[in-house]
């Protein structure tokens, strides 16, 4: 409990200098929303007005006071451009982008956990060769690109999906996730790639200590002592790895949603930016970086279970 007392005020604070920083960034960033919503030919009096009805008039730090506890609320603001809750924009966004997120992640641990089990057991074999061979190239392939070749190659020569086309999750739930396979796959790839490659150098560096051997000597097959064995010992890094992949995933969604015409908050993220709607994009940014930190905070507390002899300070 103290060692999950001690992350806990850590991720608070770090949310808190977050929070900050980017609240500043985007203060002192040129560009007034009030002139953005009303236009250069507004007058001084209407521009001053519309600020005082934003709270730009304020001094920034009450301004960041107000909206951290309104954020803790569940208070997003009101979005400059569509003058309607930030909150029930992100709302009806949020499940397309966490459905992206999540169909990524098990993409990853589907394709990862198999092939890195595999590369270890055919260690410096063909097999082992070729699935590492073929993870470097897709590592090399940015998610934005890939996404590319997935909508030349499945949407347009083979037909398999419409490309931009795009089921709403209230209307048809198996359209709307067929809709995002492919997305998700974009960015499920080079991560899994990763993920093969970091299990892979985990198993073959537990494979090759002692307690292996006292472990084939009792008569347990290769695959038994890698799976009952070895993988729970080489797990650590790979659950390590698997959380940071779930937050870059969060973030990858974001390009994936453009590249394949996803309305999901990834759209509504760069269309506020290029607005500077800044309650969407702040409430936007804040709530991926809690998430990150929720997500992290999670794993820090799976590794504490899986080897006790992590400190506080680190990581075994």
């Amino acid at each position: 409990m103290k060692y999950a007392g001690k992350k806990l005020l850590s991720m608070i604070l770090t949310l808190i200098a977050v929070s900050f920083v980017f609240f500043l960034v985007f203060d002192i960033i040129p560009g007034d929303p009030a002139i953005a919503k009303l236009g250069t030919n507004a007058t001084p009096e209407r521009l001053e007005a519309l600020r005082a009805e934003m709270g730009l008039d304020k001094p920034l730090l009450v301004r960041y006071i107000n909206w951290i506890l309104d954020f803790i609320r569940g208070d997003f603001g009101t979005s400059y451009s569509y003058n309607i809750p930030v909150s029930d924009m992100i709302l009806d966004k949020l499940p397309i982008s966490v459905t992206i997120t999540f169909m990524s992640f098990f993409m990853v641990m589907l394709i990862s956990m198999p092939l890195g089990l595999l590369c270890a057991r055919y260690e410096g074999r063909g097999i082992d060769t070729a699935i590492c061979a073929l993870g470097q190239i897709t590592m090399s392939v940015p998610p934005f690109f890939s996404g590319i070749l997935i909508t030349l190659f499945f949407g347009i020569i083979l037909n398999i999906f419409t490309p931009g086309g795009f089921v709403s999750y209230d209307k048809n739930i198996i359209g709307f996730l067929a809709s995002l396979f492919f997305p998700a796959l974009s960015i499920a790839l080079p991560k899994a790639a990763m993920s093969v490659k970091l299990l892979r150098s985990s198993l073959i560096t537990e494979k090759a200590k002692d307690y292996t051997r006292t472990s084939y000597s009792r008569g347990n097959s290769h695959m038994q002592v890698l799976c009952h064995h070895v993988l729970r010992n080489a797990f650590i890094p790979v659950v390590n790895f698997f959380g940071m992949a779930l937050a870059d995933i969060l973030t990858g969604s974001i390009i994936a949603e453009q590249v394949f015409s996803i309305p999901g908050l990834g759209r509504i993220l760069l269309t506020s930016i290029m607005n500077r709607d800044y309650p969407v994009v702040q409430a936007i940014i804040m709530l991926m970086a809690t998430i990150v930190m929720i997500i992290n905070f999670i794993v820090d507390i799976i590794c504490r279970k899986l080897d006790p002899r992590i400190e506080t300070g680190g990581r075994a």
